[in-house]
C-alpha cells in the first residue's frame, strides 16, 4: 500500500519544521528538493518533502525526510487528491508549508487557515496563462487567465510569504513587496570555482554535440528542432535528449526522428540523476533551449537549464524572445539568439557553431566564468535561509 511513510515514526523535532508541500514536483525536483529544501536543510531545519511518487521514492537522502503519496492525474484527479493531500500535511505538523504549485498552495491556506500554520507559496511560472493555453481553446484563455488570478485575489491574504523563481510573475500578486522574495533557479556553484576549465575541443572529429535538458514536448520545439537538424548543411551533428515528453508525444516524436534519417544521431535518456546529467552536459558542445512563442510563460521563461549549460561550460541556443535570459546571452557573449519558430534560423545558428568550435568553446568559457561569479544558487539561496531564520525569531 502507497502512504505517507515516516510520518507518525518522526524524531521530536529539532529546528523548526519546514514542509515542501507538492502536488505535481517529484521527490527529487531539481528546485524543490537539489535547491530549496537541501539548502534549508544544511542551514539547519528539519525539512520534509511531502510529494507524488511511488514506495522507493520515500526516505532520507541529503538531510531532507522524503514522504510520497499515489500519484494522481488529470484535473479531476488533482481536485481529488487534495483532500489527501491536506490529510498527509497536517499529519506532518509542519510549522510553514512551502507549496510549489497552485493546488498545493489551496491546500497550504487551508491549514494557515484551520491550523494556523505558516503558508509559503514559490512561483515557478507564469500560472494563469500556462493553465489556460494547456488546457483551453484560444477564445477561452482571456476569461481562464482572469479566472484564475481572481482566485489568487483570495489566496494571497491567507499567505505570508511569496518566493519567486522570476522577476516576471510579481505582478499577478497583489501584495505588499515585502512579503515577496526574489530567489531565481541559478545552477549551484560548489565545485565550479575550482574544477578546471575544459581541455577538450569543441566538434571533436568534426561532430556538433547538441543536448537538450528537461521537460520536451512541441511547446518546447521539438519538431521545429528536428526539422532544423534535417536541413543543416552540417551532417555531423548528434543531438542527446535527457528528461520526459511532458505532452505525451514521445512516440510521434521517435517516428519523426524515422522519418527524417535521423535514428543514427538523436539519443534519448529518461530522467536521472543532476550529477550524471551534468556528466552529459559536460560531454556536449551546445545547450538548447527551444520554447516556441506564443506562450507568456515561454516569453517570460527563467528556464534553469540555462545555468546549467552555462555552467558546463556549453554555448546556448536561446530564444531571440525571451525577455529574461535573451539579455543575459548578449550581455554575457555566451551564445546565439535564434527564433525557434523558425527551423530554417534554427539551423543557420546550429551550422553557424558547427564551423566554428573555437567559437563554440570560448563561449562556453564565457559562460562558466558568468555562472561562477554571477548567475549561482549560492548567492540566491543565502536570503531564503535569512526568510526562514527571520521567520524563527518571530515566532
Amino acid at each position: 500500500m502507497n502512504r505517507p511513510i515516516g510520518i507518525e515514526e518522526a524524531q521530536p523535532r529539532t529546528a523548526r519544521r519546514i514542509c515542501f508541500l507538492s502536488s505535481m514536483h517529484p521527490a527529487r525536483d531539481k528546485r524543490v528538493f537539489d535547491k530549496e529544501a537541501v539548502t534549508l536543510a544544511a542551514a539547519g531545519f528539519e525539512v520534509i518533502h511531502l510529494c507524488p511518487g511511488k514506495d522507493e521514492e520515500a526516505g532520507v537522502e541529503k538531510g531532507v525526510r522524503i514522504i510520497t503519496y499515489p500519484r494522481r492525474t488529470g484535473i479531476r484527479g488533482r481536485i481529488a487528491q487534495l483532500f489527501q493531500l491536506y490529510r498527509d500535511a497536517a499529519r506532518v505538523d509542519a510549522d510553514v508549508y512551502h507549496c510549489n504549485e497552485v493546488d498545493s498552495w489551496a491546500v497550504g491556506t487551508m491549514l494557515k487557515l484551520f491550523r494556523r500554520r505558516g503558508c509559503v507559496f514559490d512561483v515557478h511560472e507564469d500560472y494563469p496563462s500556462t493553465f489556460a493555453h494547456g488546457r483551453f481553446p484560444l477564445w477561452m484563455h482571456p476569461f481562464v487567465e482572469a479566472i484564475i488570478r481572481a482566485a489568487f485575489l483570495v489566496l494571497s491574504p491567507l499567505t505570508d510569504k511569496f518566493v519567486l523563481a522570476k522577476e516576471t510573475v510579481s505582478g499577478d500578486f497583489r501584495v505588499d513587496e515585502s512579503r515577496k522574495l526574489l530567489v531565481r533557479n541559478f545552477t549551484p556553484r560548489t565545485g565550479l570555482a575550482t574544477a578546471p576549465e575544459r581541455t577538450d575541443p569543441a566538434c571533436p572529429d568534426g561532430w556538433l554535440r547538441l543536448v537538450h535538458l528537461g521537460f520536451i514536448g512541441k511547446p518546447r520545439g521539438w519538431p521545429q528542432l528536428l526539422a532544423a537538424m534535417a536541413m543543416m548543411q552540417h551532417r555531423k551533428v548528434q543531438l542527446e535528449v535527457i528528461g520526459e515528453f511532458n505532452d505525451n508525444t514521445r512516440d510521434e516524436f521517435e517516428e519523426r526522428v524515422r522519418e527524417l534519417g535521423l535514428e543514427d544521431r538523436v539519443t534519448l535518456h529518461d530522467w536521472m540523476p543532476f550529477g550524471e546529467a551534468f556528466e552529459r552536459l559536460r560531454a556536449a558542445d551546445v545547450g538548447l533551449i527551444v520554447f516556441q512563442p506564443g506562450i507568456r510563460n515561454h516569453v517570460y521563461a527563467m528556464p534553469h537549464k540555462m545555468f546549467d549549460y552555462m555552467a558546463a561550460e556549453l554555448a546556448v541556443i536561446c530564444p531571440d524572445f525571451a525577455v529574461e535570459v535573451a539579455p543575459v546571452i548578449e550581455k554575457e557573449e555566451c551564445g546565439l539568439l535564434a527564433d525557434p519558430a523558425d527551423p530554417a534560423d534554427l539551423a543557420r545558428k546550429l551550422d553557424l557553431l558547427a564551423s566554428s568550435p573555437a567559437m563554440v568553446r570560448e563561449m562556453g568559457r564565457r559562460g562558466r566564468r558568468a555562472v561562477i561569479e554571477r548567475y549561482n544558487w549560492e548567492a540566491e539561496a543565502e536570503p531564503l535561509i535569512q526568510l526562514y531564520r527571520t521567520w524563527e525569531m518571530r515566532q
